[in-house]
């Protein structure tokens, strides 16, 4: 079981099932609703992204509602809201093998290991566009699906980045590499061609900044 002392914090749940704090941001206000007492997850599958879990659960106000709910465990992962001097968005086409399609993104990808998100952003935007920055920081978080996936996506921002040499794409990357000037993302996005959730975050904690 979930230790009690964990009730009334907002929590996620690590691969043992113990309290784990994400640094989560209490919100202004009291919940309305408790977590749920949840029982030692069990492994369903396991794959070089996720990690598939289910655990038994029930509600501490209303205990006759229980049930089974999966979870997908993974590490963190980044986005890469990097500019140029003269205000273009560096940005990706991938094909994407859940959409079907080719998608216009900003580069991105897993945090590794132990290396944080700024680390891990500087060298996906590296790895994958060649381009590099000074004066990267943090500018949002958020969390993909929260019905049932445990990680964060982080939001860098690189505000002057310059082309340093030739992007190496990992194993089966295909990466096209796009300038997109600043002024067109709105309408980008409002028009569907910017369609990935994640990304369409990351320009939302962009805009806050202004």
């Amino acid at each position: 079981m979930v230790p009690q002392a964990c009730r009334f914090r907002w929590l996620a749940l690590s691969s043992a099932g113990a309290c784990m704090d994400r640094g989560m941001v209490q919100p202004p206000y009291l919940s309305l609703v408790e977590p749920w007492q949840i029982d030692e997850p069990r492994l369903l599958h396991e794959t070089r992204i996720f990690t598939l879990r289910e655990h038994q659960g029930h509600s501490q106000t209303h205990p006759a509602k229980r049930g089974a709910f999966v979870t997908l465990a993974a590490g963190d992962w980044v986005n890469v809201v990097a500019l140029t001097d003269d205000e273009q968005v560096v940005m990706v086409e991938q094909y994407r093998h859940g959409f079907g399609g080719v998608t216009l993104e900003i580069p991105g990808g897993m945090v590794d290991g132990d290396e944080g998100p700024l680390a891990a952003g500087l060298r996906e935007l590296g790895e994958e566009t060649g381009y590099a920055g000074e004066g990267a920081r943090l500018i949002g978080r958020v969390s993909p699906n929260p019905a049932i996936q445990t990680n964060w996506c982080h939001t860098v921002l690189v505000p002057s980045v310059a082309l340093v040499g030739a992007p190496q794409p990992e194993g089966t990357e295909e990466i096209g590499v796009r300038l997109v000037p600043r002024h067109q993302i709105s309408d980008l996005i409002r028009r569907g061609v910017i369609h990935h959730a994640l990304v369409v975050a990351a320009f939302h904690h962009l805009s806050l900044l202004a």
